[in-house]
């Protein structure tokens, strides 16, 4: 061994965690290589069931070399890959010993650093999840002591001055009092204060719900109130009043004048009210941004309140109107679920692209923010629909806005909604929205209903987080110029990943434009049920390794001769000889990781 070299345990008892791995790879390389030709090459590899091989580090590190050139020698590391070592170095009992300790040291060590980085993660929700619990409480808090000052209001502003009025009328002797303005002062006063506790609790909400009471409210209100629509079901007590305050809240805000307001009501997995105030033009007083901030201030406290019980009330402009969304869910709603575990295994992509995130060199909070990213659920929105089921790897977002250009505008921004990855419309959309989509989010072709687009993305998320993430480290790529480290090793990763071909494979399936010999077990094959080999080929779980090679050879040879028709047109061809090569990939797997596939 090279004088230069130091025993493993010093480099390790001397070093920082965070510079372990390329210490220990440094000080291999100069253990290894005779002294007069300078320190070897070598490379810690991750190797993948299907034969894909993916560098974690380097030393030196030089982009664009082979993982494992000729002349090279290789060394297991338990459970995670080899060691690269080129050129192979003439071996003494010094050096074998170095190899085997510096490759166990590595993968206890990489072992060590993925368990503390998943402990930090669990740490960081735990926080987060006790700092949204401690300021709900809050505004719980917040929201029972504006409740109870806003009940007194309402009772004593209807009747003080009513009241002083009466004792004034009645502080006189008995033969000069006004009778009759006092039985006039006395029925308004009564009828005010009957008016005030309805509003405060209406009595015929828990017998006829909220659809009914506000169109009670709405004939009382001084301007032209229309309420249209209907809840559907009743739901609970808490839910019904909590949406009927704060529908009632926006009314005396909007109602007013003589402006025509309408009200539309729809029920199902929420109660959604959305109230509409006609104006007369532009330069109408409630018309414009000002307008917005002015209704948005008067109505701070019911959304705060409605925020409380989990709803929302969102307040916009139009061309000629001002528009209040309310929305009250009539449950707890499960709108997202972490993708399992066979989703991932079966997905080998997503394990690259996390490999390469970890090994990319990137500063710790541009890697902790990626991977959150490469971990979230893919993020649907259902426009104009009844909120689907969820499933594993898929998060929906409720929009009950009208598909335009407007919304599509709002979507490609992602302030509202954050990062939208798919839009599904359960009513046709409008002239301009999809294109005003277009290369953006994956927008589902009519007719595809948002049940199934869940089913669609739940079988494709971990891909879909993959080329999230990647596409975000090849924009980090490009300021590293061409002979960047990162853009070389993209380069290798999409090169290597035929998954990422069968995903736009799937996009233009998913948008109605894929070629017409792409059928559904076409489709199936590329991954739109799942990445497992069974699933791709249409075969039962149980199916023995025989079968699934047989049946793979079978789909790769079929699709290399419709590749092969005389007059079939490029797109079509280009379909049938990526079918092929997914077919004839599914062969190539060895048997034991396919059934692995199967049953992580």
């Amino acid at each position: 061994m090279s004088p230069r070299a130091r025993r493993v345990l010093d480099v390790v008892a001397s070093t920082p965690r965070e510079g372990l791995v390329p210490a220990l790879l440094e000080n291999l390389a100069r253990g290894v290589r005779p002294e007069r030709h300078g320190p070897a090459q070598v490379r810690l590899v991750r190797c993948f069931d299907d034969g894909h091989r993916q560098q974690l580090a380097a030393w030196p590190d030089r982009a664009g070399a082979e993982l494992a050139p000729e002349g090279s020698r290789t060394v297991d590391v338990p459970g995670l890959g080899v060691l690269v070592v080129d050129p192979a170095p003439r071996m003494t009992s010094a050096r074998a010993r170095l190899l085997r300790e510096t490759a166990a040291w590595l993968g206890a060590i990489v072992r060590a650093l993925t368990a503390t980085r998943e402990l930090r993660r669990a740490q960081e929700q735990a926080h987060r999840a006790g700092a949204a619990a401690e300021a709900a409480q809050l505004r719980a808090v917040r929201v029972g002591e504006g409740e109870r000052i806003r009940l007194v209001e309402t009772v004593t502003t209807a009747t003080v001055g009513d009241l002083a009025e009466l004792r004034g009328m009645l502080a006189v002797p008995a033969g000069e009092v006004p009778w009759e303005r006092v039985n006039a002062s006395a029925e308004r006063l009564i009828d005010e204060l009957r008016g005030a506790v309805r509003g405060v609790f209406p009595a015929m909400l828990p017998e006829r719900g909220a659809a009914e009471t506000l169109a009670e409210l709405a004939s009382g209100l001084p301007g032209s109130v229309v309420v249209r629509g209907d809840l559907g079901r009743r739901a609970g007590w808490d839910v019904e009043s909590g949406f009927y305050h704060a529908v009632a809240g926006v009314l005396r805000v909007l109602a007013r004048g003589p402006e025509r307001v309408e009200v539309r009501l729809r029920g199902g997995d929420a109660l959604v009210a959305r109230v509409t105030r006609r104006t007369g033009g532009l330069a109408d007083a409630l018309a414009g941004d000002a307008a917005v901030a002015e209704v948005e201030a008067a109505l701070a406290a019911d959304r705060e309140r409605l925020a409380s019980l989990g709803g929302t009330l969102r307040v916009g402009p139009g061309r000629e109107h001002v528009e209040v969304v309310v929305s009250l869910p009539t449950r707890a709603e499960v709108t997202s679920l972490p993708p399992g575990r066979r989703q991932l295994a079966s997905r080998p992509v997503h394990g690259r692209v996390a490999t390469l995130l970890e090994s990319a060199g990137l500063p710790e909070t541009v890697r902790e923010r990626l991977r959150v990213r490469l971990t979230a659920p893919v993020a649907l929105l259902v426009v104009q629909g009844p909120s689907p089921v969820p499933a594993p790897g898929v998060r929906t977002i409720d929009c009950d806005e009208a598909p335009d250009a407007a919304l599509a505008a709002r979507i490609r921004s992602g302030e509202e909604w954050g990062g939208v990855d798919a839009v599904v419309c359960a009513l046709s959309p409008r002239d301009g929205f999809a294109a005003a989509l277009a290369g953006g989010p994956l927008l589902f072709a009519d007719g595809t209903g948002p049940g199934e687009a869940v089913a669609l993305l739940a079988a494709r998320a971990p891909v879909i987080a993959a080329v999230r993430v990647a596409d975000e480290l090849a924009r980090i790529a490009e300021d590293e110029g061409e002979n960047g480290v990162l853009r070389w090793q993209l380069e290798q990763l999409v090169v290597g990943a035929h998954e990422l071909a069968e995903h736009g494979l799937l996009d233009a399936v998913a948008e109605g434009r894929a070629p017409r010999i792409v059928d559904a077990d076409a489709a199936r094959l590329a991954g739109s049920a799942g990445g497992d080999a069974r699933t791709r080929l249409g075969l039962d779980r149980k199916a023995g390794d025989d079968l699934v090679a047989a049946t793979a050879a079978a789909a790769a040879a079929h699709w290399a001769a419709v590749a092969r028709r005389p007059g079939l047109d490029a797109a079509s061809r280009r379909a049938a000889e990526l079918l092929a090569r997914s077919a004839a990939g599914i062969g190539a797997v060895p048997p034991a990781s396919a059934s692995a596939s199967a049953s992580a």
